[in-house]
């Protein structure tokens, strides 16, 4: 898988819950049977662990953490082989005897998550880290956006969110060519339509709040007439 390809399932993978039902039919194409199996118990999982991954641009690695616990694999071919790497690390981690030096900081969620990992073969192991990789960055995160399109349907995307706000608008290609589409606010997430075809986020809110003063993180151009000048 290259990275493009990698980047764009992992995004989905991180921003979609249990009830994004067209992003997990997107993720059934994308993941075999048994990863998307590991997806969805990640979801309703006792505790919840990301995986990091990036590239070392310096370096050229490819790297992924093991969540917070200062474990990293690393690879100079690709992200599914640093998380290959990380594996082994993590399995070492997690066959450590709970006594001494390796059961300080140890609570019992912890020990809990050990043992869960500890009883994962290789390639179940492989598969548990893979489904939970991230791309997620201090304030910079991924959520799920409804895409409406000019007839009506509606499709699920990952879209970048600068703490928690989505961009005023974004591009895509659809059909070989690159599209604009506009943020707007469908009950409590962000939804996307076509440039010109439906509200901004801005007019949303002045629907919402008539009297309210937005300013500008999502600019438009004031078009009403000026007072002439004196």
């Amino acid at each position: 898988m290259d990275d493009n390809a990698f980047f764009e399932r992992a995004i989905l993978a991180s921003a979609a819950g249990p009830g994004d039902d067209d992003a997990i039919r997107q993720l059934g194409e994308l993941f075999s049977a048994d990863e998307l199996a590991a997806w969805k118990a990640s979801r309703t999982a006792a505790t919840r662990v990301t995986v990091p991954v990036g590239h070392d641009d310096e370096g050229d690695r490819y790297w992924a953490d093991w969540g917070d616990f200062g474990i990293r694999g690393t690879s100079p071919t690709s992200y599914e082989e640093a998380i290959a790497d990380l594996a082994g690390h993590v399995r070492s981690w997690a066959e450590a005897p709970d006594d001494g030096e390796h059961a300080l900081g140890r609570t019992d969620a912890v020990r809990a998550l050990a043992a869960e990992v500890a009883a994962l073969d290789d390639d179940a192991l492989r598969t548990y880290l893979l489904v939970r990789a991230s791309f997620d960055r201090g304030h910079l995160t991924f959520g799920i956006a409804d895409f409406v399109e000019e007839d009506g349907t509606t499709t699920q995307r990952a879209v970048p969110l600068d703490e928690g706000r989505p961009p005023a608008e974004i591009d895509l290609p659809v059909d070989g060519q690159m599209k604009t589409y506009q943020s707007s606010v469908r009950g409590d997430r962000a939804a996307f339509s076509p440039v010109g075809s439906g509200p901004s986020i801005v007019d949303t809110l002045r629907q919402e709040d008539p009297t309210g003063d937005f300013d500008a993180e999502f600019p438009r151009p004031d078009l009403r007439p000026r007072e002439p000048e004196l």
